[in-house]
């Protein structure tokens, strides 16, 4: 049973992680880019703060909140159809994998679509001459942002295991509810727990007739008795 609880917890955990690959590929698609002046020594001057800066931001953190609500969805349901043909309890152990794997996933989103611009940033940096105004690579400034998967999936995973709890249906709850009215139940129509035992005959009944003694046949013949 514990090999089965680690198999659900690992399987989750990783599932969540490799979401990280396609999220970033989506941020990087999405999201604008910002723009900074070309230094004389080639390094980046921070253009005047616009929308587009926070406009980064807030594409990548809505991209983990959403990610986070059909995660927590996905999990909790997948695990309590586990568990209701397991009879195995594994609410915390995918708890825990998807919460793990969640920050992993943001982390590598955060990694992949900053990577994906890298080089072609670098090669822009290159050709422009100091102080030319260029469209900058992605980059994450809120960092706070990497927590907003994990966060909303752990939210939305406990919301959907408390209305279960409130509800009495956890399959851990149904299958004693069944246990309990499977003990008490009685069938229809059984007579053999009120079945007198040892051939006694049960109150009331009425008594059985005794058979009447038979005659013995008087000697009517032609010879009487002598």
């Amino acid at each position: 049973m514990m090999r089965r609880r680690l198999a659900a917890g690992g399987a989750v955990l990783g599932a969540n992680a490799a979401l990280g690959l396609p999220l970033g590929l989506l941020w990087w698609l999405l999201a604008p880019r910002p723009r900074v002046t070309v230094g004389r020594d080639g390094g980046i001057l921070p253009f005047p703060v616009s929308e587009t800066n926070f406009a980064v931001d807030g594409y990548f953190a809505l991209i983990m909140m959403i990610t986070g609500l059909l995660c927590g969805y996905a999990v909790y349901m997948l695990q309590y159809r586990l568990a209701a043909r397991d009879a195995t309890d594994l609410r915390l152990v995918c708890l825990l994998g998807m919460a793990a794997g969640a920050a992993a996933g943001s982390v590598l989103a955060w990694q992949v679509g900053t990577l994906l611009d890298a080089a072609e940033f670098q090669r822009a940096v290159e050709a422009a001459g100091p102080g030319e105004v260029i469209r900058s690579g992605l980059r994450l400034e809120a960092l706070s942002a990497l927590v907003a998967w994990p966060f909303v999936a752990v939210l939305q995973y406990g919301l959907f295991d408390a209305v279960s709890l409130w509800r009495g249906d956890l399959p851990a709850q149904r299958r004693a509810a069944g246990h309990e009215a499977g003990s008490e139940a009685v069938p229809a129509g059984s007579d053999t727990a009120d079945a007198p035992t040892g051939g006694a005959q049960p109150s009331g009944a009425p008594e059985a007739a005794e058979a009447p003694a038979a005659e013995r046949p008087e000697d009517t013949g032609p010879h009487g008795p002598g």
